[in-house]
């Protein structure tokens, strides 16, 4: 798989790199974009067939299933992943053309049994699990089934924890709990490929729901928690990729005040250390995957000040426009050129807009 994979070539200064789920976990901690979850009873495969510039779904158990549905979902989960082998093994898939398959499971006694559930096959096609309200209570029990999977199997997968909870959330507890998550999520870091965070269930605390024309980051009860998750899991050091809330709003129209907020609030999770994001609606996948493929002019300041990583000093950036400080902005750099990889490099004088611009929306329903 590849992202913005139905753009043209020409566009690119650099194309986006192909990955799968065995890529390196320090490329694809990057990769996982625009993330499209789908209700585990949806028609999968025609949902996989039609996807374009989204290298990433999740199959969801959680909110977006009622409890007497749980059994029905799993079984067609099941069905849909043995059916994709299957056409794989008679060349009618491309193993290396599919998404990253993530389960966004409901509990952690659903885990347990749902995986029960899975074959060798199935765990070949799965990237990873997502663990909703993942708190300092339930986070060991989910890490070490995780981890029990992978020994059971010798196959690989991946957990991305979601930060959602009150634990989290409400001030006088948030600290505290931030470091216990992350004393926990440390110990198995390398089982860990995104942080997430539920920006809705947080709003949903305060009874809040931000309009078109916001972003998140306007909801400063909710702002204020972000900032601390990244203070705490963004730092360069660590090594851990935070992914953007869901914006809850799609059009098919560019020019809508649906798509104009999300496109402000991409902006602001890239300033504010996030990388990637998780949507509700195809339409949005080509926003938040063209957003975080590197303009001309950060690919060239940023190559520049890691060759001189070791001279150090200070230089103009290109276009003369503004100062590289070669140590206070190599992490900078070294992010942008990961997800340059990643994402692409544009042509000079290319912008996002004209990404957008290519790509039938209609299509993406």
């Amino acid at each position: 798989m590849r992202h913005l994979n139905s753009i043209s070539k020409d566009k690119f200064l650099k194309e986006p790199m192909n990955f799968n789920k065995y890529t390196n976990k320090d490329l694809l901690k990057y990769a996982v974009g625009s993330n499209l979850y789908m209700n585990a009873l949806m028609d999968i495969l025609k949902k996989i067939d039609k996807l374009k510039n989204i290298g990433t779904i999740t199959i969801c158990f959680e909110d977006s299933l009622r409890e007497i549905d749980i059994e029905a979902g799993e079984d067609n989960v099941i069905a849909s992943l043995n059916k994709l082998y299957k056409r794989i093994l008679i060349g009618k898939s491309n193993m290396d053309k599919l998404p990253l398959i993530f389960i966004r499971v409901r509990n952690i006694t659903q885990f347990i049994n749902f995986s029960y559930k899975l074959s060798k096959e199935n765990l070949e096609l799965i990237t990873g699990f997502i663990f909703p309200k993942f708190n300092s209570n339930n986070g060991l029990n989910y890490l070490e089934h995780l981890v029990d999977i992978e020994k059971e199997f010798s196959e690989k997968v991946y957990g991305m924890p979601i930060l959602e909870s009150e634990e989290v959330l409400y001030k006088e507890n948030r600290i505290k709990e931030i470091l216990k998550l992350k004393t926990l999520i440390d110990e198995y870091k390398g089982s860990i490929l995104n942080i997430r965070v539920g920006g809705t269930d947080f709003s949903s605390k305060f009874g809040l729901r931000r309009s078109r024309g916001r972003s998140i980051y306007d909801i400063g009860v909710i702002s204020n928690c972000l900032s601390d998750i990244v203070n705490i899991f963004g730092r360069c050091n660590e090594e851990y990729i935070i992914s953007a809330p869901v914006w809850e709003y799609f059009s098919n129209d560019i020019n809508s005040k649906e798509v104009k907020g999300l496109i402000k609030e991409i902006e602001m999770d890239k300033e504010n250390g996030f990388c990637g994001k998780t949507i509700i609606h195809p339409s949005q996948g080509i926003y938040v995957n063209s957003m975080y493929s590197v303009s001309y002019e950060d690919y060239i300041d940023a190559t520049n000040i890691i060759r001189l990583k070791k001279e150090g000093g200070v230089f103009k950036g290109y276009k003369n426009n503004k100062m590289n400080e070669v140590s206070p902005h190599y992490n900078w750099a070294n992010r942008i050129c990961n997800m340059a990889k990643v994402y692409g490099v544009l042509n000079e004088n290319i912008s996002y807009y004209d990404l957008f611009r290519e790509v039938d929306y209609r299509s993406e329903d």
